[in-house]
């Protein structure tokens, strides 16, 4: 038998009922004319899937997104099958937080009815999964009879978790094999994930290498179709990547959509079968560039609120990155670069600052803040008392060159973008109020490493320097006194910082793998092996405890910062959920 199956990866904006459900006719009416038998959408694709608490126990919003299926969708799907997600509610039942019960669910439409509704069964409740806590998990797993032009076929709905059994006693694929279904459709609301560096670990090899071995074990072709976008949950910005993949009943990939950005293609099944095609190329810096340029343009474009992006530069490699991904983004016509030097900067940064923006050929505005700096503390000195600290006096700048940007974000209604990587937020080695200060925060998800990483694909994408070679090499500063250098290891910081966050990792276990010589040298810089010469057991030690117990006294000034872009297993933010008030150390120390 013939089978046309039409893969519609949407990029659904949260919250927007009727937006959406133009978005999924206009899929349906696109299948329809390419002669599809079925088109597949992606989870909670009418509603959006990072939805904001006061539209999952609003009534108002749960009948709106049942009433755009049945009175807008459904009638669109004639001559066609469609597989549309959405929120399926009970008003008759209350759940345990007492609101009406609430499903994420699939919708099996044809001809203009609603065949089958299919309750998600597993719920996940890690990272920024919350489905356990506002569904209730449906308990039956039937496949439905579609009619098509060559016959009848026995299709089976999964809806993301569905299909990630491993953990579960229920295990639906196996049940829908048991029950002769002999199509399997996937639904995802699947985010990002990018791979450790030297490591096919990305999210995008567990798709593969799972929906490979469940075709392969069952025999049955399946059809996974992904949302792409980003939503969020207040304090992670969360990139869907996409790449919607069919595999065939011998477990050959017959489609790969695109990765980060809409697309809609249609493979066809003889007899279960399909054309192969080739598995898309991996490139770890490009695919994580990608994710954040995605998510910085459909945050202005979903927010649709700002007039532009702004950027403070100050000659090092991170604005130096964040510039590059913001004008990937955005385009130069809408970005702005400010430089903001006091006498603590260097000509050197400051040349290097204005030649950056010259390379993206961007406005470009250098705004001398010493003579503010020195007013303040000529006033404060005045009414209050001499500083007693000089790290005051440092911060002061920085909190002087936020007050500036927010003004001229305020004025301009124009969105600031910050430039904090994930191992300075780790280390607290940011001023609240200063550095800080943004609308979004671009790298913070990213290690140090991992930001010279990606601004040498930059370079290698452009074919040039557009990032000048000397912001590879002048040591990294934040120019707040004379003199003045990171004082950190970075290629072993970055990473072990990342260890703590994403591995969960105490001291004593990484000083273990140290012991071993265990740690991977892709991560951790090191190929040559002079980690372990840099290095004696008791001062890796030393310093794995000492960063621990910062990592624990910085919440509270990550908790202020700008949401941040998630693209790794584990990002700060409500991510991983940390509590300001914390008295474990970290455990004794490994030191013999």
């Amino acid at each position: 038998m013939r089978l046309k199956i039409s893969l519609a990866q949407i990029n659904p904006k949260t919250g927007d009922i009727t937006g959406n459900a133009a978005k999924i006719v206009g899929g349906i009416e696109q299948a329809r004319s390419e002669a599809a038998d079925l088109v597949v959408f992606p989870e909670m694709s009418l509603t959006g899937y990072c939805l904001d608490e006061k539209l999952l126990i609003n009534l108002q919003f749960l009948r709106a997104n049942r009433d755009a299926l049945v009175t807008r969708i459904a009638p669109a799907c004639r001559g066609i099958a469609a597989v549309v997600g959405f929120i399926d509610f009970d008003e008759q039942r209350r759940g345990p937080d007492n609101r009406v019960v609430r499903r994420n669910a699939a919708a099996v439409i044809q001809d203009g009815r609603v065949l089958q509704i299919v309750r998600k069964r597993l719920l996940p409740a890690y990272r920024y999964f919350e489905d356990k806590r506002y569904f209730e998990p449906g308990l039956e797993v039937e496949p439905v009879s579609l009619e098509t032009r060559e016959g009848s076929v026995r299709l089976g709905v999964l809806i993301c978790e569905d299909l990630w059994d491993e953990g579960y006693e229920l295990k639906p694929t196996a049940v829908y094999a048991e029950k002769g279904t002999e199509l399997l459709v996937a639904i995802n609301a699947s985010p990002f994930v990018g791979s450790n560096p030297g490591r096919r670990d990305a999210k995008r090899f567990t798709r593969l290498n799972g929906l490979t071995k469940k075709a392969s074990r069952h025999g049955i072709p399946i059809v996974y179709v992904n949302t792409v976008g980003i939503g969020d949950n207040g304090k992670n910005i969360i990139p869907y990547d996409g790449f919607s993949l069919a595999f065939d009943r011998d477990a050959r990939l017959i489609a790969a959509l695109k990765a980060f950005a809409e697309d809609q293609q249609s493979i066809v099944l003889e007899d279960g079968r399909g054309c192969p095609v080739a598995e898309p190329p991996h490139d770890r810096e490009a695919e994580i560039y990608a994710a954040l340029v995605m998510s910085v343009r459909d945050y202005y474009d979903k927010l649709g609120i700002f007039r532009g992006v702004l950027e403070a530069v100050s000659g090092g490699i991170d604005s130096a990155l964040g510039t590059a991904i913001a004008y990937d983004a955005m385009g130069p016509d809408l970005l702005t670069l400010y430089n903001l030097p006091s006498r603590y900067n260097s000509s050197k940064t400051q040349a290097l600052a204005r030649v950056l923006a010259a390379n993206f050929g961007v406005p470009y505005h250098v705004i001398p803040i010493q003579g503010m700096v020195d007013r303040v503390v000529e006033d404060f000195e005045k009414h209050l008392h001499p500083f007693r600290s000089p790290v005051t006096l440092e911060n002061l700048q920085s909190r002087i060159r936020g007050l500036i940007m927010m003004a001229e974000s305020n004025d301009r209604q124009a969105l600031l973008l910050t430039n904090g990587n994930e191992t300075e937020i780790a280390l607290g080695y940011a001023t609240l109020y200063g550095d800080m200060v943004g609308g979004l925060s671009v790298i913070g998800d990213l290690p140090k490493p991992d930001v010279y990483r990606l601004a040498r694909y930059v370079n290698r994408k452009w074919g040039r320097a557009m990032i000048p070679e000397e912001i590879f090499t002048i040591p990294a500063s934040a120019e707040l006194k004379d003199g003045q250098v990171d004082p950190f290891d970075y290629d072993v910081v970055g990473p072990m910082m990342n260890d703590f966050t994403e591995l969960g990792w105490s001291p004593d276990e990484l000083v273990e793998h140290f012991r071993a010589r265990s740690l991977p040298p892709e991560k951790y810089g090191d190929g040559a092996g002079s980690l372990y010469e840099r290095y004696t057991v008791d001062q890796f030690a030393a310093l794995a405890s000492r960063l621990y117990r910062t990592l624990s006294q910085s919440v509270y000034k990550r908790l202020q910062g700008a949401p941040i872009i998630a693209v790794s297993d584990r990002a700060f933010g409500f991510d991983l959920r940390e509590t300001i008030i914390n008295g474990w150390d970290g455990g004794s120390g490994v030191t013999n």
